[in-house]
């Protein structure tokens, strides 16, 4: 595999400083009429203070479909604007995506927006399979068409359970990387099917075909750790930052906000220590906290992210400050 960075990497630090996140409060209640939700917010750049937001409702059934917003980011506050508009909606019976789509992560790149989304199968006894689509996103018409009939990264001879990618970079060179979950097992217990399954790293040409590390890039803390919820990768200073979800430990089973950072995208340091943000005592965020997307604007660095419920109470966003 080759390294994003390039001659000089060793001499940089990696992170060991607590980061300091402000919280805003929600940016997004779900309100919409017919849906319930408002999770997996991600966010791109359109221009000055304009950016696209994209994130998750629920219908009456239980599925996903992705919705899109404008939105103003400016001097440490986010507000989103208009009417948000059903972009994505879950595929036809028997298709990767049928049971629901989930918003990933929002690539722009050589002129074109990607919303890269993950692919809902329910299967019996509430387990379930994903794997990743891509769409051509309209950012003016807050419209979404699917690329591809059929996922652009899934399950395959060594993710045989499923290939949830949900993070993006496209380096100097135009090579494609991508951290995503693959499945590790479902076990049987008593109080149902217990899934277990971790980040993984991918590469690619042309983001559509892609060759994927077997091996998880970053490691459970312990034996009571059990998964990972979507991941935000963003090169700041030299350095990859990663912010992701995790559960759960003896006495938590609910997620949490991790840290990692890296030199080449591919090994990775965890430090959950230093993430910088956790629950609140009280309200929207005091039971959970995850699936952050994470993003810079005109020397401030901001966070989305989901609470309780994952994502039944909507998200909002942090303002990162003084570091600690």
């Amino acid at each position: 595999m080759k390294s994003f960075c390039g001659a000089g990497w060793k001499t940089i630090k990696m992170i060991t400083n607590k980061f300091n996140w402000e919280k805003k409060g929600l940016l997004f209640e779900p309100v919409i009429p017919g849906f319930t939700h408002g999770s997996h917010p991600c966010i791109t750049h359109k221009s000055g203070n304009e950016f696209l937001v994209a994130f998750t409702c629920r219908d009456a059934q239980k599925r996903s479909h992705i919705f899109l917003s404008n939105a103003n980011v400016s001097h440490g506050v986010i507000t989103l604007t208009g009417q948000p508009e059903l972009a994505l909606s879950p595929g036809d019976p028997g298709y990767f995506d049928c049971d629901g789509v989930i918003s990933g992560c929002l690539v722009p790149h050589q002129g074109t927006c990607y919303l890269y989304f993950v692919g809902w199968q329910n299967l019996p006894e509430e387990m379930w399979i994903c794997d990743t689509g891509r769409a051509i996103v309209d950012m003016e018409k807050l419209e979404a068409r699917k690329e591809y009939p059929g996922p652009v990264l899934g399950r395959d001879k060594t993710n045989p359970l499923f290939a949830a990618a949900t993070a993006f970079h496209v380096n100097d060179e135009g090579r494609w990387h991508a951290w995503f979950n693959s499945g590790i097992y479902w076990k049987k217990t008593a109080e149902g099917w217990h899934h277990r399954y971790g980040f993984h790293h991918a590469e690619s040409d042309d983001g559509v075909d892609w060759i994927c590390e077997t091996e998880m890039c970053i490691p459970f803390a312990d034996e009571y750790e059990y998964a990972f919820g979507r991941p935000s990768v963003v090169y700041w200073d030299n350095l990859f930052h990663m912010w992701f979800a995790h559960r759960a430990t003896k006495e938590i089973d609910t997620y949490r906000m991790g840290f990692a950072s890296s030199k080449d995208g591919i090994n990775w340091d965890r430090n959950d220590a230093v993430s910088g943000i956790d629950v609140s005592a009280t309200g929207w965020d005091s039971e959970m906290i995850c699936y952050p997307s994470v993003f810079a604007h005109e020397g401030r660095k901001y966070m989305l992210y989901n609470g309780n419920g994952y994502g039944s109470t909507g998200f909002g966003y942090a303002v990162l400050e003084d570091r600690t």
